[in-house]
């Protein structure tokens, strides 16, 4: 308790002029019985919606497996008090479903299939409470599609939706069923396209979830004016291939973003600009089971239909050795207007036998092992629990669970690469593939917000912020009420400057809101 009392009056007396632009929302405890669960959909003006979802039992998995229902939807003011709830429109044969906000209320859109058709509707529901909601049939595929072959992103200003579907139906070329809408999903265009470089670039697994956006790192980007890009495997050489189609859909190209034959593909991220009209794709690659890595930037203008900028970084993630000692979470993430990060969370190390040595083959990789340099952590320690080193060599130190490390890789010449580590326990989740960091690039900034427990039973949320040459700035959000648990595993980033996390209290859940500066 001493602690808690120390660490609030610490950061009142220390912040009182840098916290003014930031907050932290607390939902008060969310009641419900045993198998529901609660998910932020996102922001409305000055409204947040709730979806409210149960798992679906099923007796004979063969000929119905189990599935998510979307109980109601649930409208919460600007403070998180509730306001209101709606009931779900459901039609037979609903195969998946994404949620989203705009600026007047919650889109609920659907894909049914029925009569060797699939139906595309749309059901909105109003901040305003006179508002009746509005139920649509926008359009319809003349193919019954997998769920799974279907994807749907928005363009950053929210002023347009597109929706593609993958058929496989022909041996030798992929048809793509594209249709852009706008904001109130009007059609703009639908047209479909058959070629045979096409691969689907991603997959958009949750039966309820949620429209690819501008900030996250899918390799499908809507622009703002209607163009629309995706990266994916080479259906025919072992390269990735761009695809670019114009604004009316009709007009397209393919262009080979090449990989390396000595790497494996691990994880691919992409960015966009709308106001430079560029956007930029990172591939990362290891070699063998090893800890070399292998970075591919590229660069390309939306306006030329070119590249403009191409760059490789290779480096070994870890000290001394090329095998891999602890088991460990890995993420690769586009920095917004910066280039690209590996984030490595350590877990507990491995119980087995060291593995031998890798036979090198590669020449290339060979001379990596051999000729990278180790950081000096003692000299690059900046605060407590975090070091920074310019370049990308290992920084020698214990790896313990729940340290991670952050490596660089800028996407413009005038930038440089960096490397730190972070070294804070963490109690998360080992099943989890997420990390136990939530990291959230936003402007000029790096937020990481994690759980430090300190010496304390009840772990307190904070956050190291950093700037994009590694350097911690200072800047710290506040998180008012220190006894709520944070699962930043389970973080939801709806905005590219809001996210909402689930917390944990008296074994009760409910939700922590924050927006950024």
């Amino acid at each position: 308790m001493r602690l808690l009392i120390s660490y609030g009056l610490g950061l009142i007396l220390w912040l009182p002029g840098r916290i003014n632009a930031q907050h932290v929302l607390y939902t008060e405890p969310l009641r419900s019985r045993s198998g529901i669960q609660f998910e932020v959909v996102g922001r409305s003006e000055n409204f947040y919606w709730f979806a409210k979802l149960q798992k679906e039992k099923s007796f004979n998995r063969k000929n119905r497996p189990e599935g998510t229902v979307l109980l109601d939807v649930e409208l919460f003011d600007g403070r998180l008090a509730p306001v209101r709830e709606e009931t779900p429109v459901y039609f037979p044969g609903i195969s998946k479903q994404w949620l989203m906000t705009g600026k007047k209320g919650l889109d609920q859109f659907m894909m049914t299939s029925s009569d060797d058709q699939t139906r595309l509707i749309c059901s909105r529901f109003y901040n305003d409470p006179l508002k009746e909601k509005e139920i649509r049939i926008l359009d319809s595929l003349p193919f019954l599609s997998d769920p799974s072959s279907a994807l749907l992103v928005r363009s950053e200003d929210h002023s347009k939706i597109l929706f593609i579907a993958f058929e496989n139906s022909d041996e030798y070329s992929t048809k793509v069923h594209a249709i852009l809408f706008d904001a109130n999903w009007n059609p703009i265009y639908h047209r479909m396209i058959a070629h045979s470089l096409f691969a689907q670039p991603c997959i958009q697994e949750d039966e309820i979830g949620f429209a690819g956006e501008s900030f996250d790192d899918l390799p499908i980007k809507l622009a703002n004016n209607g163009e629309w890009l995706m990266a994916a495997p080479s259906r025919i050489i072992h390269n990735f291939t761009l695809f670019h189609a114009c604004p009316n859909g009709s007009e397209y190209q393919f262009r080979d973003l090449p990989v390396s034959p000595f790497y494996k593909m691990e994880d691919i991220a992409m960015s966009i600009n709308n106001e430079k009209e560029e956007m930029s794709v990172g591939l990362l690659s290891g070699y063998l089971k090893t800890s070399l890595k292998n970075v591919h930037i590229t660069n390309y203008s939306i306006s030329q239909g070119r590249f403009d900028f191409d760059t490789s970084y290779r480096f070994n993630t870890q000290v001394r050795d090329a095998r891999n000692k602890n088991l460990s979470h890995e993420r690769f993430i586009a920095v917004p207007g910066g280039g690209y990060m590996l984030l490595k969370e350590y877990g507990v190390p491995l119980e087995s036998d060291k593995p031998e040595n890798p036979f090198i083959g590669n020449p290339e990789a060979a001379y990596l092992l051999a000729n990278y340099t180790e950081a000096n952590a003692g000299k690059a320690d900046l605060e407590e629990g975090y070091h920074l080193n310019h370049g990308l060599s290992p920084i020698p130190l214990i790896r313990n669970r729940g340290d991670l490390n952050l490596f660089y890789f800028p996407a413009v010449s005038k930038d440089s690469t960096w490397s730190g580590t972070l070294m804070m326990e963490q109690q998360a989740e080992n099943n989890n593939p997420d990390l136990s960091y939530l990291i959230v690039p936003d402007k000029d900034k790096l937020y990481i917000i994690y759980n430090n427990v300190d010496g304390s039973v009840n772990p307190i949320a904070t956050n190291t912020t950093l700037n994009r040459r590694g350097q911690p700035t200072g800047d710290a959000l506040v998180f008012w009420k220190m006894n709520r648990q944070l699962n930043f595993q389970l973080a939801h980033h709806f905005a590219a400057d809001e996210m909402a996390i689930p917390y944990i209290h008296n074994q009760q859940n409910g939700f922590a809101i924050i927006r950024l500066p």
